[in-house]
């Protein structure tokens, strides 16, 4: 045996030769084997890979298609308000002769933009106050049935009724004020509103008006 096995270390071929005749072709095969599935472990794991950043970008896109469905009802509404918003709260605030301004249906008239104009050029409102009054979503002079008192109505709509959506109404209201000096009210309209905010828009004096979803305003 001995002997046998000095032959085997002088002769690498001959071991090569016993190797394959003690191991079966499937035993040899098996480095190859090994080296695929290794290549396969690794491409699976770049497609788990590819597989998450395409399930993050799905979650993403959820997310922006929920944000804009939720845009879209605020300006569906928007458009149905447009046509019933004088005689909502000319009914509500008791008024009469109520015009839109300024919507995001119609460029501002010339009697509303000019006055906003000279009292930036005045400094009596800042930029971003001529801004928030640019942005509001509808902005309605009146007057008072009462005593036929100017009055300016700065609206916000959405769908949800929120803590900025008060913030940027009361915002428009004050610059309106500070422009016309004359009374203005700040109004949210949409179809739900939590209690907190609620309780928000009570304390800073904004008047909040719901209107039925499924209603045909």
């Amino acid at each position: 045996m001995s002997r046998i096995i000095e032959e085997l270390r002088a002769n690498p071929d001959a071991q090569t030769l016993l190797l394959r005749a003690l191991l079966t072709d499937e035993f040899l095969g098996m480095p190859i084997r090994l080296k695929r599935v290794e290549a396969d472990v690794a491409q699976l794991k770049v497609d788990v890979s590819v597989l998450k950043t395409d399930v993050t970008q799905l979650k993403t896109d959820v997310t922006q298609l929920k944000t804009d469905v939720a845009q879209l009802k605020g300006d569906s509404l928007e458009v149905k308000l447009y046509r019933r918003i004088r005689p909502l709260l000319s009914q509500r605030f008791n008024l009469r002769r109520a015009r839109i301004m300024q919507g995001s249906l119609q460029d501002p008239r010339g009697d509303f933009f000019d006055p906003v104009e000279k009292a930036f050029d005045a400094e009596i409102i800042t930029d971003a106050q001529e801004s928030r009054i640019s942005a509001t979503d509808l902005i309605i002079r009146a007057q008072r049935k009462k005593d036929l008192e100017a009055v300016w109505v700065a609206v916000e709509v959405s769908n949800q009724i929120g803590q900025r959506d008060i913030e940027r109404v009361r915002e428009s209201a004050d610059a309106l004020s500070a422009v016309f000096q004359q009374e203005t009210l700040a109004v949210v309209v949409g179809y739900r509103i939590h209690a907190q905010d609620q309780e928000r828009a009570e304390q800073a004096a904004v008047h909040i008006l719901r209107v039925e979803e499924r209603a045909d305003i």
